[in-house]
């Protein structure tokens, strides 16, 4: 499994409104894109999957496998257990389930997934994930 880490300052910019709670903005909310992700993933359905990725997270898997994105992000080792819960302020969003989480950004009236595959990192870094778009 390749991992990445998300930067110090990117987790602690994420950290601080999720202790102090936060509000999710209109249009779909990030639990349903989460979830809509980690489905698609977990049917083979790179296409969508990928469809609901920033433009550098689809780079990265095109980047780690060597293939489109759409090919490529089925053969990562992702996480597929539906996530449970989702915090959102301002334009960024964490969603968790009992295996991982997804960090979300926000796009128009929507949300996109930005990294995804992520666990508390032993080392360096509060997340390692698998896709990594920050």
């Amino acid at each position: 499994m390749v991992r990445s880490s998300l930067p110090r300052s990117a987790a602690a910019a994420l950290a601080l409104p999720l202790l102090l709670g936060g509000c999710a903005a209109s249009g779909t909310p990030p639990l349903s894109i989460a979830t809509e992700f980690t489905d698609a993933v977990a049917s083979g359905d790179g296409a969508d999957a990928c469809a609901l990725l920033t433009q550098r997270a689809a780079a990265d898997v095109e980047e780690q496998t060597g293939s489109p994105c759409a090919a490529g992000v089925v053969t990562l080792d992702l996480p597929t257990s539906t996530p449970s819960a989702a915090e959102a302020w301002g334009g960024e969003a964490f969603a968790e389930s009992t295996e991982a989480a997804l960090f979300l950004t926000r796009d128009g009236e929507s949300w996109l997934v930005r990294a995804a595959g992520c666990v508390e990192a032993v080392v360096e870094a509060p997340f390692e994930c698998i896709v990594d778009g920050s």
